[in-house]
């Protein structure tokens, strides 16, 4: 019996000691899983952020306006005379400065101009008619004793003068008969033609100069202030959004009306081939720059309790500190800060959104 004991013992032995092993190693791997988290969790509570160094620049400003077409040159074409149309405008022809437009009847305005020469003629004749008649009544051979002013009542009594003027302005009138283009432009919108009976101040068309095209546009009276006219400005007209066509301000309206607007107007310098129409809808782009001011990133930028401030970094203590800040002005990356940081400093531009003052951070 005592036998049996000794071998169950002798058995049993090495399975136990491998099981008290065992379960002091898992106690060790638990002690040290179990410090591993806490040293992660630890970890996590500093948030990680990235750092800019603040410098001092001047932001490209960039802004934006729709607008339209138009040409600076143009002109609303009214008859100067009445009659029937011999020649009229065709619509879309490019006419030189020059070039004849219309032409009405000139036989009415002709005859008029033949009655005013031959009044003319008759009151010729009246004053040499009168002279001749008062050197009769001199002595003979003594034709100096006329006087001045008696050949000047003999000038007004035979109305040679009031004929001189009444045919300058019958031939006036018969130049008006054909109207030619005050300068090289295509003819719009024409609104008679050849055959029909034209009254005087009718409208005819409007011609427009291609080369003089500008935008017209509106500005904000805000904008006004950040707005320079050596500033760069670019069209783009709807119809074809890729192109930048480069343009100078040159017209700004000095009125501004009751929305808030000024009415400001950009020359198109050079567009080449592309075909560009009064009318056509545009977006206009000033670009500029700010006064020179600290840039930073617009993350950099938080708002507390509606005031503006950024987290700077002080590398002593590893911490984050609270700054207001005054924002001059902004693009769509950059804002360029008039107040509350020093070129040189170290801004956190990511992981500050929920930060405090003093919070310990990683960089």
């Amino acid at each position: 019996m005592r036998n049996i004991l000794l071998y169950l013992l002798v058995g049993l032995l090495p399975p136990l000691l491998f099981v008290a092993c065992a379960v002091e190693a898992a106690e060790d791997v638990d002690e040290a899983m179990a410090a591993v988290p806490a040293k992660a969790e630890t970890g996590d509570e500093i948030p990680l952020v990235t750092l800019h160094t603040a410098a001092t620049g001047r932001l490209p400003l960039r802004r934006q306006a729709t607008g339209k077409l138009r040409a600076r040159r143009e002109v609303l074409i009214k008859s100067q005379t009445g009659g029937l149309l011999l020649h009229a405008p065709i619509e879309g022809t490019y006419y030189k400065k020059g070039d004849l437009l219309l032409a009405t009847d000139p036989r009415p305005l002709a005859l008029a101009r033949d009655r005013a020469v031959a009044a003319k003629e008759e009151a010729a004749f009246r004053q040499r008619d009168l002279l001749l008649r008062m050197s009769i009544n001199l002595p003979p051979g003594d034709s100096v004793s006329i006087t001045e002013l008696a050949r000047e009542n003999i000038l007004i009594q035979s109305g040679l003068p009031a004929a001189e003027v009444a045919l300058a302005e019958a031939e006036f009138q018969l130049s008006l008969a054909r109207l030619k283009a005050p300068f090289s432009g295509r003819a719009a919108d024409v609104k008679v033609q050849a055959g029909q009976q034209l009254n005087a101040g009718e409208e005819v068309c409007t011609l427009i100069d291609p080369n003089s095209l500008e935008a017209e546009f509106s500005l904000l009276e805000q904008e006004l202030a950040g707005t320079q006219v050596q500033g760069k400005v670019f069209v783009s007209p709807a119809a074809h959004p890729e192109l930048r066509l480069p343009a100078t301000l040159d017209i700004l309206n000095p009125r501004v009306d009751d929305g808030g607007l000024l009415r400001a107007r950009a020359r198109l310098r050079d567009y080449g081939n592309t075909r560009l129409y009064p009318g056509m809808n545009v977006t206009v782009t000033l670009e500029t720059k700010a006064p020179s001011a600290v840039l930073l990133p617009k993350s950099a930028v938080v708002l507390r309790s509606g005031r503006t401030l950024v987290f700077t970094y002080d590398a002593a203590s590893e911490w984050a500190k609270w700054q207001y800040v005054t924002v001059g002005y902004e693009n769509d990356e950059l804002v360029a800060v008039t107040e509350g940081v020093e070129p040189g400093q170290r801004v956190i531009v990511s992981g500050g959104l929920t930060l405090d003052h003093d919070s310990a951070v990683r960089v």
